[in-house]
């Protein structure tokens, strides 16, 4: 029987090459996962120790601008402009204040984060240069099989040694996002010192046609957020007065304001409360998302022709890029679940040697038992991970690049190093933060790409402009439409489980044991391709790694528990496909990342 062979490509992904799988994307049948990739960093690896720069220095002059020291009168007079050409009087006119436009609404952004520019030197100073990002496409490939006669198609696998037959491949963006480290200073670092925050903040740099549009996506994406999350957190504290005033509209006034203000010495003060509020809400209620702060404004820089152009890069080793777009974020540390998804055993003989009484070197404690460090995993890392996708979901936004490089794991204290700890089990101490918003995109923007209509196509969905919605009698369709978008960040967002619970619990009899591989490409291939998504299969096959046998029994408590939530996520595009399909017959309605906060997994005691 002649048969002809025709190759599709099932989905392309941008992944962070330390790990990470991430949302996919489908263009003309092309998927896009996105992950993001350290190309140099420059210290990253250092151990991180928090110390203050400016103790006991001021780093700002305060100006009194109700001395009553009169000015100095200059040599020559000025011209009173109070009277016309011919010497007679002018009459005096009212000054009249005019708004500037706002370019978002309050439900975009209450708090002015997308339109508050900080100026360099007097706001923002930066420290260092900590190294670059950029991001790959991965692209995998699927192959069919077509019968000439008949027309029936059916998957095949590639030929192995077949070069014109990948199975993968991988191409890489080059870097798109500098990072830097800075200070915040003048006025308002004072104020932050006094209260006991954090002045030290994260500057993004973004170059580039591309990288442009992942600034914007991030602006916009996390100014979404947080508007969100702060009124729901206004509401239930009763907070109403400040939740007024936000609404209104007085913060975003107040943000767009600041950089003219600046120019004209005009003070900021409730500009920095409203800076200062945010970040102490920010901190208190530990909330799960890098926290934009504003835009950095390097017009006074490029116009200074008084500034010595080799003076940054003597400081900092680079230069800036003309044009770019430069988003400062609250500090969280450079600690990420990839650099913590390693055996403890590992983390431990990394430690740095501490000394003795007699300057000799002393042996590290023993590491926590397993039951703490697991406590530590689920109900702190795994829940805190879970948390922030939910929190996005709720705002209306999907992440779609989620992947172990997204999430930071940060301290409530100033060494953030300190929840990364292999000593670490204390959860009131953890923050979980998800950061590169770049890829973002409301739910609403989602669902009308055309990458989208083609992915959700696969699992039989029809796309929002198709001919079954058109005459469709009701929302099925884009509420299948809506949820499918959260569930590819809830698939994503699984394997990322499966590599943090099989790699840091994972209980090597020696340092030079051999582990079983833990990357992406590994997990994603035996679960979806060895083992056809089957659950009980690919537990047995982890059952049989004895560097797994704590993990297993771990997920195993409570008949199963973690099993079953793995398979809720990992699955969760699979189980929406076959509501969908399922019409008018009874079926339960697909999880969400909220719900599944509620999940016994989450309750089992780990003691």
């Amino acid at each position: 029987m002649m048969t002809m062979t025709i190759l599709l490509i099932l989905s392309i992904g941008i992944q962070n090459k330390c790990d990470a799988f991430i949302t996919q994307s489908i263009c003309n049948r092309k998927v896009t996962n996105i992950i993001w990739q350290p190309l140099h960093m420059t210290d990253l690896e250092k151990e991180e120790i928090f110390f203050d720069d400016f103790s006991g220095v001021s780093i700002g002059e305060v100006v009194n601008n109700n001395s009553d020291t009169p000015p100095t009168k200059l040599d020559d007079e000025l011209p009173d402009f109070d009277f016309d050409e011919y010497g007679d009087k002018q009459e005096e006119k009212e000054l009249i204040s005019i708004p500037l436009p706002k370019a978002v609404t309050t439900t975009q952004d209450l708090t002015g984060c997308t339109l508050r520019e900080f100026s360099f030197g007097p706001d923002i100073m930066l420290s260092s240069y900590a190294g670059s990002l950029g991001f790959d496409k991965v692209t995998d490939w699927q192959y069919y099989e077509t019968d000439a006669y008949s027309g029936e198609r059916k998957e095949v696998s590639p030929r192995p040694m077949d070069p014109t037959q990948p199975s993968r491949t991988t191409s890489s963006s080059g870097s798109v996002v500098r990072l830097f480290r800075g200070e915040i200073g003048g006025k308002l670092g004072g104020k932050l010192r006094s209260r006991g925050l954090d002045c030290r903040v994260w500057i993004k740099e973004y170059s580039g046609e591309e990288a442009l549009e992942l600034a914007r996506s991030e602006k916009m994406g996390l100014g979404r957020i947080q508007s969100a999350w702060l009124k729901k957190y206004l509401q239930r504290s009763n907070n109403n007065d400040l939740l007024e005033s936000m609404e209104d509209g007085e913060w975003i006034d107040l943000a767009q304001r600041r950089y003219v203000d600046g120019l004209t010495d005009t003070p900021s003060n409730k500009d920095d409360e409203n800076i200062i509020t945010l970040m102490e809400l920010l901190l208190s209620q530990k909330a799960k998302f890098t926290s934009l702060l504003g835009e950095l404004n390097l017009s006074d820089y490029w116009d200074d022709e008084m500034i010595d152009a080799n003076e940054w890069y003597k400081s900092l080793g680079v230069k800036p890029q003309p044009g770019s777009i430069w988003l400062i974020f609250d500090y969280h540390g450079i600690s990420t679940a990839a650099s913590y998804a390693v055996p403890s055993i590992i983390q431990r003989s990394k430690l740095p040697p501490k000394r003795g009484p007699f300057g000799g070197p002393i042996e590290a404690p023993p590491l926590p038992p397993f039951n703490e460090r697991a406590r530590y995993m689920v109900q702190g890392i795994l829940k805190g991970m879970l948390t922030s996708v939910a929190s996005a979901h709720e705002a209306g936004i999907v992440h779609r690049s989620i992947g172990r490089n997204s999430f930071i794991l940060s301290s409530v204290g100033q060494d953030k190093r300190e929840a990364t700890s292999p000593y670490a089990v204390v959860l009131a101490r953890l923050r979980v933060i998800l950061s590169d918003w770049g890829f973002s995109a409301s739910i609403e923007e989602a669902i009308q790409e055309k990458e989208f209509k083609g992915r959700s196509r696969m699992f039989g969905i029809p796309a929002l402009d198709s001919y079954e919605n058109q005459v469709a009698t009701d929302d099925r369709i884009s509420d299948a439409a809506e949820r499918f978008a959260k569930a590819e960040d809830l698939q994503a967002l699984g394997f990322v489980f499966l590599a943090m619970l099989f790699s840091t619990l994972a209980e090597p009899a020696t340092l030079s044991a051999p582990m079983p591989a833990n990357d992406d490409d590994t997990w994603q291939r035996l679960f979806n391709e060895i083992f056809d998504k089957d659950m009980d299969s690919f537990r047995d096959y982890c059952e049989n790694e004895d560097v797994w046998d704590s993990v297993v029994e771990l997920l195993d408590r409570e008949d199963k528990a973690g099993w079953s939530l793995l398979g809720d996520l990992l699955l969760a595009r699979e189980r929406l496909s076959d509501w969908y399909k399922g019409g008018d017959e009874e079926r339960d309605e697909p999880i969400s990342a909220t719900e599944l906060l509620e999940h016994p997994f989450f309750q089992t005691r780990i003691i």
